[in-house]
Protein backbone atom coordinates (compact mmCIF):
# COMPACT_ATOMS: atom_id res chain seq x y z
CA UNK A 1 0.00 0.00 0.00
CA UNK A 2 1.41 3.15 -1.35
CA UNK A 3 1.87 6.18 1.55
CA UNK A 4 -0.74 8.60 0.01
CA UNK A 5 -3.50 5.48 -0.15
CA UNK A 6 -2.37 4.74 3.76
CA UNK A 7 -2.74 8.48 4.09
CA UNK A 8 -6.11 9.11 2.72
CA UNK A 9 -7.77 5.79 3.98
CA UNK A 10 -6.35 6.91 7.46
CA UNK A 11 -7.99 9.97 7.22
CA UNK A 12 -11.30 8.70 5.84
CA UNK A 13 -11.34 6.32 9.25
CA UNK A 14 -10.99 9.55 11.07
CA UNK A 15 -13.67 11.20 9.53
CA UNK A 16 -16.32 8.64 9.85
CA UNK A 17 -16.31 8.60 13.52
CA UNK A 18 -15.36 12.33 13.65
CA UNK A 19 -16.91 12.72 17.25
CA UNK A 20 -14.24 10.05 19.00
CA UNK A 21 -11.67 11.48 16.66
CA UNK A 22 -12.13 15.32 17.95
CA UNK A 23 -12.67 13.77 22.00
CA UNK A 24 -9.43 11.92 21.58
CA UNK A 25 -7.78 14.57 19.77
CA UNK A 26 -8.51 17.18 22.60
CA UNK A 27 -7.07 14.96 25.04
CA UNK A 28 -3.89 14.88 23.25
CA UNK A 29 -4.33 19.05 22.29
CA UNK A 30 -4.82 19.13 26.33
CA UNK A 31 -1.97 17.27 26.98
CA UNK A 32 0.81 19.33 24.17
CA UNK A 33 -0.84 22.61 25.20
CA UNK A 34 -0.05 21.87 28.94
CA UNK A 35 3.87 20.79 28.69
CA UNK A 36 4.67 23.81 26.30
CA UNK A 37 2.82 26.12 28.27
CA UNK A 38 4.85 24.78 31.55
CA UNK A 39 7.94 24.65 29.49
CA UNK A 40 7.40 28.19 27.85
CA UNK A 41 6.78 29.55 31.50
CA UNK A 42 10.48 28.09 33.10
CA UNK A 43 12.29 28.95 29.69
CA UNK A 44 10.70 32.69 29.92
CA UNK A 45 11.52 33.04 33.38
CA UNK A 46 15.47 31.76 33.12
CA UNK A 47 15.67 34.46 29.95
CA UNK A 48 14.35 37.16 31.83
CA UNK A 49 16.64 37.02 34.47
CA UNK A 50 19.83 35.98 32.26
CA UNK A 51 19.06 39.13 29.98
CA UNK A 52 18.96 41.10 33.38
CA UNK A 53 22.07 39.70 34.65
CA UNK A 54 23.41 40.39 31.03
CA UNK A 55 22.54 44.30 31.16
CA UNK A 56 23.58 45.19 34.91
CA UNK A 57 27.28 43.33 34.39
CA UNK A 58 29.42 42.44 31.97
CA UNK A 59 30.21 38.44 32.17
CA UNK A 60 33.81 38.43 31.70
CA UNK A 61 34.92 40.06 34.95
CA UNK A 62 36.27 38.84 37.76
CA UNK A 63 35.73 40.30 40.76
CA UNK A 64 38.77 39.65 42.78
CA UNK A 65 39.34 39.99 47.20
CA UNK A 66 41.28 39.27 50.11
CA UNK A 67 40.36 37.26 52.89
CA UNK A 68 41.46 39.88 54.95
CA UNK A 69 40.88 43.43 55.43
CA UNK A 70 43.95 45.53 55.92
CA UNK A 71 45.53 43.48 58.11
CA UNK A 72 42.28 42.18 59.95
CA UNK A 73 41.24 38.22 58.77
CA UNK A 74 37.99 37.54 57.29
CA UNK A 75 35.92 34.56 57.99
CA UNK A 76 37.90 31.57 57.48
CA UNK A 77 37.85 29.07 54.35
CA UNK A 78 37.51 31.76 52.24
CA UNK A 79 41.69 31.84 51.13
CA UNK A 80 44.92 31.17 52.29
CA UNK A 81 45.43 31.15 55.57
CA UNK A 82 47.98 33.30 55.67
CA UNK A 83 46.90 37.33 55.22
CA UNK A 84 50.00 38.36 53.92
CA UNK A 85 50.18 36.33 50.51
CA UNK A 86 46.35 37.63 50.13
CA UNK A 87 46.81 41.15 50.67
CA UNK A 88 46.18 43.24 47.02
CA UNK A 89 48.75 45.27 46.20
CA UNK A 90 50.17 46.39 43.39
CA UNK A 91 52.58 43.62 43.33
CA UNK A 92 49.51 41.71 43.23
CA UNK A 93 48.04 43.63 40.47
CA UNK A 94 51.18 42.67 38.30
CA UNK A 95 50.86 38.97 38.86
CA UNK A 96 47.23 39.34 38.37
CA UNK A 97 48.25 40.90 34.68
CA UNK A 98 50.78 37.73 33.98
CA UNK A 99 48.01 34.90 33.59
CA UNK A 100 46.90 33.69 30.05
CA UNK A 101 43.98 35.06 28.75
CA UNK A 102 43.39 38.28 30.75
CA UNK A 103 42.70 41.47 29.00
CA UNK A 104 42.86 43.78 31.57
CA UNK A 105 43.74 44.00 35.74
CA UNK A 106 42.53 46.87 37.75
CA UNK A 107 42.93 47.52 41.17
CA UNK A 108 39.97 49.09 43.35
CA UNK A 109 40.42 51.35 45.97
CA UNK A 110 37.10 52.17 48.19
CA UNK A 111 37.06 55.60 49.72
CA UNK A 112 33.48 56.21 52.29
CA UNK A 113 33.00 59.75 51.61
CA UNK A 114 30.01 61.98 52.04
CA UNK A 115 29.08 65.37 49.67
CA UNK A 116 27.61 68.29 51.39
CA UNK A 117 25.20 70.86 49.12
CA UNK A 118 23.15 73.59 51.50
CA UNK A 119 21.67 71.92 53.97
CA UNK A 120 21.50 68.36 52.88
CA UNK A 121 23.88 65.51 52.41
CA UNK A 122 24.46 62.07 51.26
CA UNK A 123 27.36 59.67 51.82
CA UNK A 124 28.44 56.65 49.61
CA UNK A 125 31.40 54.60 48.59
CA UNK A 126 34.18 55.86 45.95
CA UNK A 127 35.33 53.24 43.76
CA UNK A 128 38.61 54.38 42.00
CA UNK A 129 39.75 52.02 39.29
CA UNK A 130 41.10 51.88 35.74
CA UNK A 131 39.99 53.94 32.92
CA UNK A 132 39.63 50.81 30.72
CA UNK A 133 37.56 49.06 33.76
CA UNK A 134 35.27 51.94 34.25
CA UNK A 135 34.69 52.11 30.30
CA UNK A 136 34.31 48.22 30.06
CA UNK A 137 31.06 48.86 32.96
CA UNK A 138 29.40 50.27 29.76
CA UNK A 139 27.75 52.74 32.07
CA UNK A 140 25.01 54.98 31.13
CA UNK A 141 25.12 58.33 31.63
CA UNK A 142 21.84 60.44 32.29
CA UNK A 143 22.78 63.79 33.13
CA UNK A 144 26.14 65.46 32.33
CA UNK A 145 28.68 63.83 30.36
CA UNK A 146 31.39 60.95 30.95
CA UNK A 147 34.75 62.44 31.51
CA UNK A 148 37.84 61.69 29.79
CA UNK A 149 39.29 59.31 32.92
CA UNK A 150 42.18 58.62 30.81
CA UNK A 151 43.51 62.20 30.96
CA UNK A 152 44.71 64.47 34.02
CA UNK A 153 41.89 67.11 34.94
CA UNK A 154 41.67 69.97 37.03
CA UNK A 155 39.36 68.70 39.44
CA UNK A 156 38.78 65.13 40.37
CA UNK A 157 36.99 63.43 37.78
CA UNK A 158 33.52 61.63 39.07
CA UNK A 159 30.59 60.19 38.02
CA UNK A 160 27.75 59.44 40.77
CA UNK A 161 24.80 57.23 40.87
CA UNK A 162 21.23 58.31 40.54
CA UNK A 163 19.83 56.57 43.48
CA UNK A 164 23.00 58.24 45.75
CA UNK A 165 21.67 61.80 44.36
CA UNK A 166 18.10 60.56 45.48
CA UNK A 167 19.59 60.05 49.26
CA UNK A 168 20.41 63.46 49.59
CA UNK A 169 18.65 64.64 52.94
CA UNK A 170 18.43 67.08 55.13
CA UNK A 171 19.98 65.59 58.56
CA UNK A 172 18.45 68.49 60.86
CA UNK A 173 14.87 67.42 59.69
CA UNK A 174 12.90 64.84 61.52
CA UNK A 175 10.85 64.60 58.07
CA UNK A 176 12.05 63.18 54.87
CA UNK A 177 12.21 65.82 52.45
CA UNK A 178 12.71 65.42 48.41
CA UNK A 179 16.33 67.55 48.27
CA UNK A 180 16.90 69.38 45.24
CA UNK A 181 20.49 68.91 44.45
CA UNK A 182 22.31 69.58 41.47
CA UNK A 183 26.17 68.38 41.68
CA UNK A 184 26.58 69.15 37.95
CA UNK A 185 26.29 72.66 37.59
CA UNK A 186 27.17 73.90 41.20
CA UNK A 187 29.56 72.52 43.75
CA UNK A 188 29.33 70.76 46.95
CA UNK A 189 31.85 70.22 49.60
CA UNK A 190 33.11 66.86 50.05
CA UNK A 191 34.30 65.01 53.41
CA UNK A 192 37.13 61.99 53.07
CA UNK A 193 37.26 60.94 56.61
CA UNK A 194 34.09 60.50 57.38
CA UNK A 195 34.88 58.88 60.86
CA UNK A 196 36.94 62.13 61.55
CA UNK A 197 33.52 64.29 60.86
CA UNK A 198 31.24 61.92 63.02
CA UNK A 199 34.20 61.68 65.82
CA UNK A 200 33.80 65.83 65.63
CA UNK A 201 30.21 65.91 65.77
CA UNK A 202 30.22 63.94 69.16
CA UNK A 203 33.46 65.12 70.95
CA UNK A 204 34.39 69.10 70.25
CA UNK A 205 37.94 68.37 70.86
CA UNK A 206 38.38 66.43 67.92
CA UNK A 207 39.29 68.71 64.89
CA UNK A 208 36.99 68.89 62.13
CA UNK A 209 38.33 67.14 58.90
CA UNK A 210 39.00 69.35 55.96
CA UNK A 211 36.05 69.56 52.93
CA UNK A 212 37.03 69.82 49.87
CA UNK A 213 35.04 71.31 46.61
CA UNK A 214 33.83 68.82 44.41
CA UNK A 215 31.31 68.68 41.34
CA UNK A 216 30.03 65.55 39.22
CA UNK A 217 30.80 64.91 35.37
CA UNK A 218 28.04 62.74 34.99
CA UNK A 219 25.13 61.08 36.67
CA UNK A 220 24.74 57.29 36.12
CA UNK A 221 21.13 55.82 35.04
CA UNK A 222 20.06 53.82 32.70
CA UNK A 223 17.91 53.91 29.45
CA UNK A 224 14.54 52.83 30.96
CA UNK A 225 13.76 55.45 33.78
CA UNK A 226 12.37 52.46 35.86
CA UNK A 227 15.31 49.83 35.46
CA UNK A 228 17.65 48.89 37.51
CA UNK A 229 20.96 48.63 38.18
CA UNK A 230 24.03 47.99 40.76
CA UNK A 231 25.66 51.18 39.32
CA UNK A 232 23.38 53.45 40.68
CA UNK A 233 24.45 53.21 44.04
CA UNK A 234 28.17 53.88 42.96
CA UNK A 235 30.53 56.46 42.47
CA UNK A 236 33.13 56.05 40.32
CA UNK A 237 36.88 58.06 39.49
CA UNK A 238 40.12 56.89 38.31
CA UNK A 239 42.54 55.18 40.65
CA UNK A 240 45.50 56.91 39.34
CA UNK A 241 44.25 60.58 40.04
CA UNK A 242 42.32 59.53 43.37
CA UNK A 243 45.59 58.52 44.58
CA UNK A 244 47.22 61.36 43.73
CA UNK A 245 43.97 63.67 45.24
CA UNK A 246 44.66 61.80 48.52
CA UNK A 247 48.59 62.01 48.31
CA UNK A 248 47.92 65.65 48.67
CA UNK A 249 45.23 66.05 50.61
CA UNK A 250 46.54 63.41 53.82
CA UNK A 251 50.26 64.68 53.26
CA UNK A 252 52.04 62.66 56.13
CA UNK A 253 49.09 60.87 57.21
CA UNK A 254 47.28 57.46 56.19
CA UNK A 255 44.61 57.83 54.05
CA UNK A 256 41.42 57.11 55.09
CA UNK A 257 40.94 52.42 55.71
CA UNK A 258 44.25 52.32 54.96
CA UNK A 259 46.70 50.77 57.93
CA UNK A 260 48.07 53.31 60.22
CA UNK A 261 50.38 53.93 63.20
CA UNK A 262 49.26 54.60 66.35
CA UNK A 263 50.34 57.88 65.58
CA UNK A 264 47.84 57.82 62.19
CA UNK A 265 50.91 57.69 60.12
CA UNK A 266 50.93 55.26 56.82
CA UNK A 267 51.89 51.67 57.95
CA UNK A 268 53.28 50.06 54.91
CA UNK A 269 52.52 50.25 51.13
CA UNK A 270 48.72 51.01 49.11
CA UNK A 271 46.45 47.88 50.34
CA UNK A 272 43.57 48.35 47.60
CA UNK A 273 40.12 46.54 48.60
CA UNK A 274 39.71 44.26 45.92
CA UNK A 275 40.97 44.08 42.02
CA UNK A 276 38.90 43.64 38.64
CA UNK A 277 39.94 41.26 35.85
CA UNK A 278 38.47 41.49 32.71
CA UNK A 279 39.01 38.07 30.50
CA UNK A 280 39.53 38.13 26.70
CA UNK A 281 36.23 35.82 26.38
CA UNK A 282 33.68 34.14 28.69
CA UNK A 283 34.80 30.47 27.90
CA UNK A 284 38.50 31.63 29.82
CA UNK A 285 36.44 32.63 32.54
CA UNK A 286 36.13 30.14 35.15
CA UNK A 287 39.55 29.02 34.18
CA UNK A 288 41.00 32.55 35.41
CA UNK A 289 38.91 32.42 38.44
CA UNK A 290 40.34 29.30 39.82
CA UNK A 291 44.05 30.23 39.14
CA UNK A 292 43.41 32.96 40.98
CA UNK A 293 41.59 30.55 44.45
CA UNK A 294 44.58 29.14 43.77
CA UNK A 295 46.72 32.29 44.69
CA UNK A 296 44.63 32.48 48.10
CA UNK A 297 42.02 35.30 46.96
CA UNK A 298 38.33 34.83 46.94
CA UNK A 299 36.50 35.63 43.75
CA UNK A 300 33.21 36.35 42.53
CA UNK A 301 31.72 36.56 38.84
CA UNK A 302 28.20 36.09 37.45
CA UNK A 303 29.46 33.05 35.64
CA UNK A 304 29.14 30.59 38.44
CA UNK A 305 25.73 32.34 39.42
CA UNK A 306 24.37 32.03 35.81
CA UNK A 307 26.10 28.26 35.85
CA UNK A 308 23.86 28.11 39.10
CA UNK A 309 20.94 29.69 37.32
CA UNK A 310 21.25 27.33 34.44
CA UNK A 311 21.16 24.55 36.85
CA UNK A 312 17.65 25.49 38.55
CA UNK A 313 16.01 25.99 35.11
CA UNK A 314 16.40 22.79 33.95
CA UNK A 315 15.59 21.03 37.02
CA UNK A 316 12.36 23.54 36.88
CA UNK A 317 11.71 22.39 33.31
CA UNK A 318 11.74 19.33 34.04
CA UNK A 319 9.21 19.30 36.90
CA UNK A 320 7.14 21.60 35.18
CA UNK A 321 7.16 19.54 31.86
CA UNK A 322 6.46 16.28 33.80
CA UNK A 323 3.48 18.11 35.09
CA UNK A 324 2.52 18.98 31.36
CA UNK A 325 3.17 15.18 30.90
CA UNK A 326 0.74 13.75 32.91
CA UNK A 327 -1.98 15.20 30.32
CA UNK A 328 0.08 13.34 27.43
CA UNK A 329 -0.05 10.65 29.28
CA UNK A 330 -3.82 10.94 29.63
CA UNK A 331 -4.25 11.39 26.05
CA UNK A 332 -2.43 8.49 24.83
CA UNK A 333 -4.47 6.00 26.98
CA UNK A 334 -7.60 7.57 25.46
CA UNK A 335 -5.95 7.29 21.81
CA UNK A 336 -4.99 3.39 22.50
CA UNK A 337 -8.88 3.27 23.73
CA UNK A 338 -10.29 5.19 20.43
CA UNK A 339 -7.62 2.63 18.05
CA UNK A 340 -8.81 -0.70 19.85
CA UNK A 341 -12.27 0.13 20.07
CA UNK A 342 -12.00 1.07 16.52
CA UNK A 343 -10.44 -2.42 15.79
CA UNK A 344 -13.39 -4.45 17.64
CA UNK A 345 -15.40 -2.22 15.08
CA UNK A 346 -13.81 -2.77 11.93
CA UNK A 347 -13.25 -6.89 12.56
CA UNK A 348 -14.61 -7.06 8.82
CA UNK A 349 -12.99 -4.89 7.30
CA UNK A 350 -9.71 -6.12 8.30
CA UNK A 351 -10.65 -9.43 7.68
CA UNK A 352 -11.39 -8.46 3.70
CA UNK A 353 -8.11 -6.65 3.98
CA UNK A 354 -6.50 -10.07 4.59
CA UNK A 355 -8.84 -12.27 2.56
CA UNK A 356 -7.88 -9.60 -0.46
CA UNK A 357 -4.02 -10.35 0.65
CA UNK A 358 -3.39 -7.37 2.18
CA UNK A 359 -0.03 -7.46 4.01
CA UNK A 360 0.22 -7.75 7.87
CA UNK A 361 2.65 -4.90 7.59
CA UNK A 362 0.42 -2.41 6.22
CA UNK A 363 -2.79 -3.49 8.27
CA UNK A 364 -0.22 -2.59 11.05
CA UNK A 365 0.77 0.95 9.40
CA UNK A 366 -3.42 1.92 8.53
CA UNK A 367 -3.62 1.63 12.75
CA UNK A 368 -0.30 3.27 13.40
CA UNK A 369 -0.91 5.95 10.96
CA UNK A 370 -4.20 6.75 12.52
CA UNK A 371 -2.95 7.51 15.81
CA UNK A 372 -0.20 9.45 14.44
CA UNK A 373 -2.35 11.67 12.73
CA UNK A 374 -4.49 12.24 16.10
CA UNK A 375 -0.97 12.69 17.68
CA UNK A 376 0.06 15.58 14.87
CA UNK A 377 -3.46 17.56 14.91
CA UNK A 378 -3.85 17.27 18.71
CA UNK A 379 0.12 18.68 18.61
CA UNK A 380 -0.18 21.44 15.98
CA UNK A 381 -3.62 22.47 17.56
CA UNK A 382 -2.25 22.29 21.18
CA UNK A 383 0.88 24.62 20.26
CA UNK A 384 -1.92 27.31 19.33
CA UNK A 385 -3.27 27.12 22.14
CA UNK A 386 -0.14 27.21 23.85
CA UNK A 387 0.53 30.61 21.84
CA UNK A 388 -2.88 31.84 23.11
CA UNK A 389 -2.38 31.31 26.36
CA UNK A 390 1.47 32.43 26.28
CA UNK A 391 0.20 35.68 24.93
CA UNK A 392 -2.29 35.92 28.03
CA UNK A 393 -0.09 35.10 30.56
CA UNK A 394 2.42 37.82 29.00
CA UNK A 395 0.08 40.56 29.23
CA UNK A 396 -1.32 39.55 32.63
CA UNK A 397 2.35 39.63 34.23
CA UNK A 398 3.31 42.77 32.39
CA UNK A 399 0.49 44.53 33.86
CA UNK A 400 0.43 42.52 37.51
CA UNK A 401 4.55 43.80 37.70
CA UNK A 402 3.28 47.17 37.14
CA UNK A 403 0.43 47.45 39.28
CA UNK A 404 2.86 45.63 42.26
CA UNK A 405 5.72 48.23 41.33
CA UNK A 406 7.94 45.59 40.23
CA UNK A 407 10.16 47.09 37.61
CA UNK A 408 13.85 46.65 35.66
CA UNK A 409 12.35 43.45 33.24
CA UNK A 410 10.58 45.57 30.90
CA UNK A 411 10.92 43.65 27.18
CA UNK A 412 10.90 39.99 29.23
CA UNK A 413 8.19 38.00 28.59
CA UNK A 414 7.18 35.31 31.29
CA UNK A 415 6.08 32.50 28.70
CA UNK A 416 8.34 32.05 25.49
CA UNK A 417 7.63 29.97 22.87
CA UNK A 418 10.92 28.66 20.97
CA UNK A 419 11.20 27.18 17.57
CA UNK A 420 12.83 24.34 18.91
CA UNK A 421 10.15 23.54 21.45
CA UNK A 422 6.73 23.83 18.76
CA UNK A 423 8.52 20.97 16.96
CA UNK A 424 9.44 19.06 19.44
CA UNK A 425 6.43 19.09 20.46
CA UNK A 426 4.70 18.11 17.63
CA UNK A 427 7.11 15.53 17.18
CA UNK A 428 6.79 13.99 20.61
CA UNK A 429 2.74 14.02 20.08
CA UNK A 430 2.81 12.34 17.26
CA UNK A 431 5.40 9.92 18.77
CA UNK A 432 3.09 9.35 21.57
CA UNK A 433 -0.40 9.00 19.20
CA UNK A 434 2.31 6.10 17.49
CA UNK A 435 3.13 4.27 20.49
CA UNK A 436 -0.31 4.37 22.27
CA UNK A 437 -1.08 2.58 18.54
CA UNK A 438 0.79 -0.22 18.71
CA UNK A 439 -1.38 -2.31 21.07
CA UNK A 440 -4.04 -1.89 18.39
CA UNK A 441 -1.96 -2.22 15.69
CA UNK A 442 -1.03 -5.84 17.08
CA UNK A 443 -4.48 -6.91 18.02
CA UNK A 444 -5.98 -5.71 14.09
CA UNK A 445 -2.57 -8.04 12.46
CA UNK A 446 -3.21 -11.11 15.04
CA UNK A 447 -7.39 -11.37 13.91
CA UNK A 448 -8.37 -14.37 11.44
CA UNK A 449 -9.69 -13.21 8.15
CA UNK A 450 -12.25 -16.36 8.47
CA UNK A 451 -13.34 -15.67 12.31
CA UNK A 452 -13.46 -12.16 11.11
CA UNK A 453 -15.85 -12.62 7.86
CA UNK A 454 -17.67 -15.10 9.77
CA UNK A 455 -18.64 -12.80 12.98
CA UNK A 456 -19.59 -10.15 10.64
Amino acid sequence: MKWYDLLSLSLTNLWRRKLRSILTLLGVLIGTASIVTMLSIALGQSKAMMDMISQSTDLTTIKVTSNQDHGMPMPTGSGQNDPKKTKINKATIEQLKQIPNVKYVSPILSIQIMIQQGSYQSGFSLEGMTAEAITNKNIHITKGKMPDFSKKQEQLPLIIGRDIINNFHNPNSQMWEPAEVDLINKSGFAIFDVDAYYSSNDNAEVAKPKKYILKADGIIGTENENSWSPDLYSAFTEIGQLEDFLSQSFRGKAWPGQPATKSGKPMGEIIYNSAIIGTNDLEHTKEIMQQVRDMGFMVESNVEFIDSMRQQSATQQMVLGGIGGISLFVAAIGIANTMMMSVYERTREIGIFKVLGCSLTSIRNIFLSEACLIGLFGGVLGIMLSFLVSFLINQASGESMMALGIYGMEGSSISIIPPWLIFGAILFAMIIGMLAGILPARRAMKLSALEAIRNQ
